[in-house]
């Protein structure tokens, strides 16, 4: 398992705190672990198309 550090909004933490005292979640890692596997899941054809834009870009121009 990866461990990562993020800064958020202040809003978006306090979002996220509410989330929790409410009961939805146990803990802030919850939360964002959640928010990304569904993030993921609902935009991967636009993520694989961009990233294989990029290739192609990248094979024709080069891009640093």
């Amino acid at each position: 398992m990866k461990i990562l550090q993020a800064e958020l909004p202040d809003k978006l933490y306090e979002q996220i705190k509410l989330l929790i005292d409410a009961g939805w979640f146990q803990d802030e890692k919850s939360v964002i672990t959640e928010a990304l596997r569904r993030f993921l899941e609902t935009h991967k054809p636009e993520l694989m198309e961009k990233f294989i834009k990029e290739d192609i870009e990248w094979g024709l121009r080069g891009k640093d």
